[in-house]
Formats: structure tokens, sequence, C-alpha cells
């Protein structure tokens, strides 16, 4: 009659060894998971605290973005027959980041040309939207073409370019949100006004064409709100 394998000292501490070898092994996969988890979700919070940290700021008006016209800007064709005005504006704008641990991304950004009073607006076009990370150059054109004396305004501009200089302001709105590689804000309304824009022009001309344009005097340092 054969014999019946039976198991013996030497295999039953083989199993123990075996067991305690893949405890361990678990022991420390699970180990080094769990810290990873705990890392991404301290980056996380770090995330979220800047970006929280940035919006308090912006709502406190200390870390919005700063926005100057350069005095390179110019007036051309502006042009008043009776109660029409007409005229094209060329003005840069530069936009500076503050907050260096954050992009700012801007959509639906429109620009606006005012006369006198703010809600005295003589033309308002749309601008690409864009980002910012430390700082941006804006190039814009806007176009006035009013068949009547817009609110008095017309008539105004030709009183005004007696003295050789007009002035108009300018007004940015856009959304606005900051992103870094951990986390975003959500999207809040921004206005910038920059005012005045005092343009240079010669008093004896009726019309100022392109060759001969009215030059921004000075450039603006403008207000976010």
């Amino acid at each position: 009659m054969a014999a019946i394998p039976t198991s013996t000292h030497k295999d039953t501490q083989e199993n123990v060894s075996s067991s305690n070898a893949f405890c361990r092994f678990f022991c420390t996969f699970m180990s080094i998971l769990s810290l990873i988890i705990l890392a991404i979700e301290f980056f996380n919070y770090l995330g979220d605290a800047y970006i929280s940290r940035g919006m308090y700021t912006c709502n406190h008006t200390c870390n919005l973005p700063n926005f100057k016209v350069g005095s390179e800007g110019s007036l051309n064709s502006l042009t008043i027959s009776n109660t029409q005005l007409t005229a094209e504006f060329n003005i840069t704008v530069s936009v500076d980041n503050p907050t260096q641990y954050s992009r700012v991304y801007y959509d639906a950004v429109s620009a606006e040309i005012f006369y006198g009073g703010e809600s005295l607006v003589l033309t308002k076009s749309s601008l690409l939207s864009f980002t910012t990370h430390e700082k941006s150059v804006i190039h814009m054109t806007l176009s006035v073409n009013k068949p009547s004396d817009f609110g008095g305004a017309a008539t105004s501009i030709a009183q005004s370019r007696k003295d050789g200089r007009v002035e108009f302001g300018l007004i940015l709105s856009s959304l606005i949100k900051y992103k870094n590689s951990m986390s975003h804000s959500g999207w809040e309304s921004l206005k910038v006004v920059c005012n005045p824009l005092k343009f240079g022009v010669s008093p004896n001309d009726f019309n100022t064409n392109t060759t001969n344009p009215g030059i921004l005097l000075e450039g603006v340092t403008c207000t976010s709100t």
C-alpha cells in the first residue's frame, strides 16, 4: 500500500513565510497608495487655496489685472460735418497680470468709446478672447460713424477741437477667470475704464485725415472694477 504524503514542519514554515511576505507586500503597497492619494488631495487643497486667495483679492480690487493705454495711440479721420461725426481710433492697451501663480483668461471681450459721460457711447466693438500669463498687448481700431448730433457730441467736439484738444474715454468689458495647473476659478465680470484719452488735433483742420492724425498726448492708467 502506497504511503500518503504528509506535510512536514519545513513545509509549514515555508507556507507561513510566503503568507508573511505577501502580507508585507500588500501592506506596503496599500501604504504607498494611501500616501499617493493623500499627496494628490493635499496638492488639490493647495490649488483651491491659491485660487480662493486670488478670487478674494480680486473681489477687493487689489489683485485685478492692470490695464494701461499706451501713448502711441492716434485719432484718424476725425470729421465733423454739420451734426455728423466720424472718426477712427487706434489704441494700444497693455495688460499686466499681478497674480503670478495663475493665468488669466478673458472671454466675451468688448471695447467702447464714449464722450463726456460713460452713458454717451459713440461705438462698441467685440474683441478676440485672450490669455495673460504675465503680460498681454491689445491693438484695436475702433470706428465711429454717427449721422446725427448724437447726444450733442458732434457739436461739443467741434467746440473742443478749436482749442487743439479733444477728449474721449475707453471702456473694456470682459469675463475673466483664473487658472493654474491644479485648479481654476469661475467666470467673473470685469469692467475697465480708461479716461480721459486726450488727443491733440489741429484746430485749423476741418478734417483730421490719416496723413495728419490726432496724437494721444499721454498714456492713461485705467481703473478696474
